[in-house]
């Protein structure tokens, strides 16, 4: 884990606890989004790395007006979460709490996104078929989502979680190329 997803695990991980007892995790899904794209935008994460610099009434105030900006969209626990972030000076590290928890949850739910990329669009069989194997492999339910890349010249190209599998021309060329020159 990098130093970011370590300061933020326990944010995400007691978000994620905390959504689950309360069957709240989309809802909670939805305010780390938000809370995640506010954190992201330009004019807001230069102000977050300045923080460090000011004193703790600069925190307070810019958390207000964070909370402003998400007004009707956090709910009082997800203002608690901010307030907390804020306080210990780590709002810097939003966008990794909504990635865990977003990893939490899916875990949880056994699901998991997969993206495939083929030179060629898929036909509805072979989506089916595709996602059948996904799901027996993963033994998780898979969300299938398609790309077209004309690089790839032929094959497939399929990324799921932490799993890739690089069946393309392309990379079949490429490692053929690389064994010639050896």
């Amino acid at each position: 884990m990098s130093d970011s997803q370590t300061i933020a695990y326990p944010y995400a991980k007691a978000a994620f606890d905390y959504a689950r007892d309360a069957a709240q995790l989309e809802a909670w899904e939805n305010m780390l989004v938000v809370m995640k794209e506010v954190a992201q935008a330009p004019s807001v994460a230069s102000q977050i790395e300045a923080l460090d610099m000011l004193g703790p009434d600069a925190h307070e105030e810019f958390t207000q007006s964070f909370l402003a900006i998400c007004e009707g969209l956090l709910d009082e626990y997800g203002q608690n979460l901010l307030k907390l972030m804020a306080e210990n000076g780590r709002l810097g590290v939003l966008p990794q709490v909504a990635e865990l928890y977003q990893t939490f949850k899916s875990d949880f739910e056994r699901t998991v996104e997969a993206c495939v990329t083929t030179a060629e669009p898929l036909d509805e069989q072979q989506k089916d078929s595709l996602s059948q194997a996904l799901e027996r492999k993963l033994n998780r339910t898979v969300s299938l989502t398609c790309q077209i890349d004309k690089m790839l010249v032929g094959g497939i190209k399929i990324t799921a979680g932490e799993l890739v599998i690089d069946g393309s021309l392309k990379s079949a060329i490429n490692r053929l190329a690389s064994r010639l020159e050896v």
